[in-house]
């Protein structure tokens, strides 16, 4: 009988101990979690040996972005072309699609900065070492006028709220969800999808509900006007920068940087920019020229009945194009009110002298639209081609003919623009797509020939209401 029972405490206290085992690895594997990242051995000294910053970042209408002239602008990318130039660096910008990326690549020693505006979050403190340079800033409802006003977080339940997936927006709301029982329907969007995009989305009537910062809302509510974002989600935050905690001496000199420029005539300039007046949002702006559509409607007219479009299709492109302006020209050298670069306007016929004249330049970029047209003739459909042509109108046909061929190599429609090919198009930015073997244009940062299309067809349908 003493046997057994010592057999018995025995096995109990084996148990014990295992289960202590696996609660002390259990803990061992949360704590590895918390630490800080490795020491890689990257400051200041070993940057300025490179020569280069490396600048890690994320689109949006407030850190970086493609302007209508295809110039790289944002509040975040034009602070960090005035640190690298005190810093006596060239400056390196590597784009993430969301802010997981962003520390991933800071992390890894791919990147040395973040210009970006992240949360001072607890974890985030104890793993990196934030700028000086602090935002306050609130998560906030972003909803339509015009519609009932949600006043209360608790109106929520029995609603569809559209976020980011792994966001702190899908966080925050998460956390409210729970809060609310689950009776809050969350949508989750492709990571190619903008906070930007889905304010506009709401403003469209496209979706009811999204989460924002107050203040990224705030830069659009000069175009937005029917957005309300009175309704605060989570507490006051402060956003901002931030650097590995191994680059002292980096971000010693970053706020030394900072504390020089905080209230010179630079800072009040990009608050000018891109806090009163953000260009951002000028591409989804679809305001109709006063009068008529467009000016150079009769040549509009007689060149889209050579392609067999409907001439506001064209007008539309045109307007997306240049706005209609005969001597615009784009940071990439394209001309006119098409937009073609000289090379290939000169195979149209084009000379630098008629680039500039309507009467000349929309028949020759219509003359490309025909060969755009017969590159992409297997899309048999005509409305679906139509979608191909514009895109390869603003990036070449080389692009889009990869973006097809690793359409048809993973299964999908390559005929089929939304939700196939154009998929594949934003997934030319990585290498594992672009040094594929059916791809032959190599790497593509298409963020701008996606939103162009869409640009397009939006004020074409704008156009049509107009003249309905």
């Amino acid at each position: 009988m003493g046997n057994k029972a010592y057999s018995y405490i025995s096995r109990l206290f084996y148990l014990a101990f295992m289960l202590f085992i696996m609660i002390c690895c259990k803990h061992k594997e949360a704590v590895v979690e918390e630490l800080p990242p490795q020491e890689i051995g990257i400051d200041l000294v070993q940057i300025q040996e490179r020569g280069v910053l490396r600048v890690i970042t994320m689109e949006s209408a407030f850190s970086y972005y493609i302007g209508n002239n295809d110039d790289e602008m944002g509040f975040d990318y034009d602070l960090a072309l005035n640190l690298a130039d005190y810093l006596d660096l060239n400056l390196q910008l590597i784009l993430a699609e969301n802010a997981t990326e962003m520390l991933e690549l800071l992390e890894s020693g791919e990147g040395d900065l973040v210009a970006f505006r992240l949360a001072t979050r607890k974890p985030l403190k104890e793993r990196y070492a934030f700028v000086d340079m602090l935002f306050p800033s609130q998560q906030v409802l972003v909803q339509r006028k015009g519609r009932e006003t949600l006043t209360d977080v608790t109106q929520l339940i029995g609603q569809e709220v559209y976020v980011r997936p792994k966001s702190s927006y899908a966080k925050r709301l998460e956390n409210l969800n729970n809060e609310l029982g689950g009776a809050i329907t969350i949508k989750e969007v492709p990571d190619s999808v903008t906070i930007d995009e889905l304010i506009i989305a709401v403003s469209k009537g496209d979706i009811d509900y999204t989460i924002a910062d107050n203040d990224i809302v705030a830069l659009s509510s000069g175009y937005l006007s029917n957005i309300d974002y009175q309704l605060p989600v989570g507490l006051v935050t402060e956003k901002g920068w931030l650097v590995r905690k191994d680059s002292p001496v980096l971000l010693e000199n970053i706020n030394t940087w900072y504390a020089s420029i905080e209230k010179s005539k630079f800072m009040k300039q990009l608050t000018q920019r891109y806090i009163q007046k953000n260009s951002y949002f000028d591409s989804f702006d679809l305001k109709i020229p006063q009068g008529s559509i467009a000016p150079f409607g009769d040549i509009l007219k007689s060149e889209a009945s050579r392609i067999g479009w409907d001439w506001q299709l064209l007008a539309a492109l045109a307007w997306n194009e240049s706005h209609f302006n005969p001597y615009a020209v784009s940071r990439a050298g394209a001309m006119g009110v098409m937009q073609m670069m000289p090379r290939t306007a000169q195979k149209y016929g084009l000379t630098e002298e008629t680039i500039v004249m309507p009467q000349y330049a929309i028949p020759a970029g219509v003359e490309y639209i025909k060969r755009l047209d017969m590159i992409f003739r297997r899309v048999e459909n005509k409305e679906e081609r139509i979608k191909f042509i514009l895109a390869g109108y603003n990036s070449g046909p080389g692009h889009v003919l990869d973006a097809m061929a690793l359409a048809e190599k993973y299964g999908d429609n390559a005929y089929i623009w939304y939700d196939n090919v154009e998929k594949y198009l934003l997934l030319k930015n990585k290498p594992e797509y672009y040094n594929g073997s059916v791809c032959k244009s190599g790497f593509f940062r298409c963020n701008h020939t996606l939103r162009s299309v869409d640009a397009v067809m939006n004020t074409y349908q704008q156009y049509m209401g107009h003249n309905s």
